[in-house]
């Protein structure tokens, strides 16, 4: 029998071996009900809350991720996985995923290594940004800046428990813990 729990789930055409790799990376710290900000057109698991701005990726709420239409404390844990970077104020982002998790709740966040993938190209060069203009990135950075911003965010009630590389030559992850 297939284990379907750790597989992600697709809404559009294609596999991509390398998110699934990204995806796996959270894995081992999420339990219970949980949310996907900025979903786009996959989530890992099908039990999971969807949101995301682009109605055209059928999410479960439309909404931007700086302003959840949640209670607090409402889930277990948030999962962002190549969204984080899209937000322009990264520190309120966070500040209201802290509020839709309980205290002990996870924050899994995967983001792109800017070491790797360099900086994004403007508009007038990157056809991806005119097809989806959602697709801007606000924040590019490598882990180890990443981690560095977030220890400088001391108002707020989290602790860093683990980051390390999500997919190599690509991306990097960061597990977070309210508190």
């Amino acid at each position: 029998m297939e284990d379907t729990k750790n597989k992600v789930r697709y809404y559009g055409d294609t596999d991509d071996p390398m998110w699934q790799m990204e995806a796996e990376a959270l894995f081992p710290w999420l339990s219970g009900r949980g949310v996907d900000i900025g979903c786009g057109a996959r989530s890992i698991w099908p039990e999971i809350v969807r949101v995301d701005i682009d109605e055209k990726v059928k999410p479960d709420f439309i909404a931007s991720g700086d302003k959840l239409p949640f209670k607090d404390g409402e889930f277990d844990y948030v999962v962002s996985i190549h969204s984080f970077e899209h937000f322009q104020d990264q520190h309120k982002t966070l500040v209201e995923w802290l509020r839709v998790i309980k205290v002990g709740g996870i924050i899994g966040i995967v983001h792109p290594d800017v070491f790797y993938t360099k900086c994004q190209k403007a508009e007038s060069e990157n056809p991806a940004l005119k097809k989806n203009p959602y697709n801007f990135h606000y924040h590019e950075k490598t882990a180890d800046g990443f981690v560095l911003m977030l220890q400088t965010w001391t108002d707020l009630p989290f602790r860093i428990l683990d980051y390390g590389i999500a997919c190599a030559n690509w991306s990097f992850y960061t597990i977070l813990k309210k508190i």
